[in-house]
């Protein structure tokens, strides 16, 4: 006789190394640098450090080219894992935006209201501090009311859950789960790009075509960009813990009609 049990409630986290990044960053950072200098940052989440426009996926950088299509097979996969094989079969609409941080900046407990899947993308992690070990980690905070207030053997609840920033490492996760970065106290900048993703509302919705098409704020990502990086070389300061802050929206749109593998 054994114990049936059952892993209720499951919240999934999904993390994607994209193999052979360094020339895709390299140009990405190079990129978003060159932004930071032209304006000044938005504040969101973060507190210091720089935040761009919510339109980074609308650049015809073929850096971007690449970067998009890395999470276009990201987003389809973490999909079929939680809602299973060709369970949702439309469009996505996605939105994202470059971080700098240095020395001292941090990002406040937050989540992403109004979107389905957020995630992170890093394309330059800094450096660590021996002295300050959790410099720049990405810590989920455990979305159970009142875990916090259970004790029990093992204390198996409560725990947050805390992903290292590496190079080429892609996170996604559900847009309602609460979650922060520690203070970053590195040498050099730490530079990420972060995206929301939803169902796209009809009017957003484009047909695929075989090529990236910039399409006033659209852009219609179909199989030939996921080829492509297969084989490419290439929120205020303000925010109270857990405060939901509202994220602007400059969308493309992802197909997931289920005719590419």
């Amino acid at each position: 006789m054994e114990l049936e049990l059952t892993p209720a409630f499951p919240t999934l986290i999904g993390q994607l190394w994209v193999p052979d990044p360094e020339v895709m960053n390299r140009d990405l950072q190079a990129l978003i640098l060159a932004e930071e200098a032209e304006y000044s940052s938005l504040g969101r989440s973060n507190v210091g450090g720089w935040h761009s426009r919510p339109d980074f996926l609308n650049k015809t950088d073929p850096a971007v080219s690449s970067f998009k299509a890395w999470l276009t097979w990201a987003l389809r996969r973490m999909i079929h894992a939680t809602a299973g094989e060709n369970a949702f079969q439309g469009t996505l609409s996605a939105s994202a935006w470059a971080t700098v941080c240095r020395a001292g900046a941090y990002h406040a407990p937050h989540s992403h209201p109004d979107s389905a899947w957020s995630g992170v993308y890093y394309v330059n992690p800094g450096s660590d501090n021996r002295e300050q070990p959790l410099s720049g980690v990405l810590e989920f905070l455990d979305p159970r009311a009142g875990v916090e207030a259970v004790t029990a053997p093992g204390d198996p609840y409560g725990e947050p859950f805390r992903v290292r920033p590496q190079a080429g490492l892609l996170v996604v996760f559900p847009s309602w789960l609460h979650h922060w970065v520690h203070p970053y106290s590195g040498q050099g900048p730490r530079i990420a790009i972060s995206f929301n993703a939803t169902a796209a509302p009809v009017a957003e919705l484009k047909a695929p075509t075989p090529e990236l098409r910039p399409n006033g704020s659209a852009v219609a990502v179909s199989a030939s960009d996921l080829s492509a990086a297969r084989h490419s070389n290439a929120i205020s300061p303000s925010a109270r813990p857990g405060e939901k802050l509202p994220c602007g929206f400059f969308p493309y749109a992802v197909d997931l009609q289920p005719h590419w593998h």
